[in-house]
């Protein structure tokens, strides 16, 4: 199982060295300019130290009269302001903060305070932090899930990417949060930011989100036939663009079966849940030169 913590204490190369001993391999911290915020140097150390580093922003967010559309237009605009100050890779992910028990009718405040954020985050991808009913009320409008045990009343959503299952341990002299890794969370690092390419072999319908173009409603226009970046997966869609780490066009891959690669997962373990084999995988994937070498993130077609 990986593992990770989420903590507010400024990491020092030590006790970055040390968390790594324990086994972390995964570290979310604080964007923004507060005593709990990291910089340049710290995001330094803690990929020296050989943890992937996830980003949060996150002011209060623990009360249901803080999710208004214009509190997601001032955090999306500061959170893609301190991200680029740290160096932050553009195309992966910033996770904002629902820090309190939601439910029924209330989300309609959360859904409008996430539909201004990621209209003010035009670099990077956006993540959820909250309980498992948050997890499936926005399940299709955002890029990452970070589901706490908080409020989830022992549920936990199928689909997330990290699960936050204990609060306030202290591990090498540091007060943490630990975390499951579930699959790859939109980290800085080499791993999170290859980019996927994928093929369009004919003109294909152009869409806004992912929901459209499954459903092939709102068409906005097409995508030529050509190589293309891919900056998002959602619902079985694709997010293709030409200009890497930048939101392209949604796009349906039609009735062609894609596998987004998780941690862990090798080419012969892939073939086998498809009941295929590698042989024919590498024969619709002609940039897989070596079956030993597919990387978290990586989409294949079956």
């Amino acid at each position: 199982m990986t593992i990770g913590f989420d903590c507010a204490t400024k990491l020092t190369e030590k006790m970055a060295r040390d968390l790594k001993g324990a086994g972390f391999e995964y570290a979310a911290r604080y964007l923004g300019s507060s005593w709990k915020s990291f910089d340049k140097k710290e995001a330094e150390i803690i990929q020296k130290a050989g943890i992937k580093l996830i980003s949060i922003f996150q002011k209060s967010a623990n009360k249901l009269s803080y999710f208004t559309e214009k509190q997601g237009i001032t955090d999306g605009k500061d959170a893609e302001k301190w991200a680029k100050a740290v160096d932050q890779p553009e195309g992966t992910a910033i996770y904002f903060a629902v820090d309190c028990d939601i439910t029924g009718k209330q989300m309609a405040n959360i859904e409008t305070y996430f539909s201004a954020v990621k209209k003010q985050l035009p670099s990077y991808k956006v993540g959820i932090y909250g309980s498992y009913a948050v997890m499936y009320a926005m399940k299709n409008d955002a890029d990452y899930f970070w589901q706490t045990y908080a409020w989830s009343r022992g549920e936990v959503a199928p689909f997330i990417h990290m699960y936050q299952h204990e609060n306030n341990i202290i591990i090498e002299g540091v007060n943490i949060d630990r975390n499951r890794i579930m699959q790859s969370p939109g980290h800085w690092g080499a791993e999170a930011v290859q980019t996927s390419k994928y093929t369009v072999q004919k003109e294909t319908g152009a869409f806004l989100t992912a929901a459209d173009a499954k459903s092939g409603k709102n068409k906005k226009g097409t995508v030529k036939p050509g190589t293309y970046a891919i900056f998002n997966t959602s619902q079985g869609m694709i997010n293709v663009t030409k200009v890497e780490g930048k939101p392209g066009s949604w796009i349906n891959p039609h009735h062609e079966t894609i596998h987004i690669v998780s941690s862990g997962e090798t080419l012969t373990k892939i073939a086998k849940t498809y009941s295929t084999t590698i042989q024919a995988i590498q024969a619709k994937n002609p940039q897989i030169k070596n079956i030993n070498l597919i990387y978290v993130g990586q989409v294949i077609k079956i």
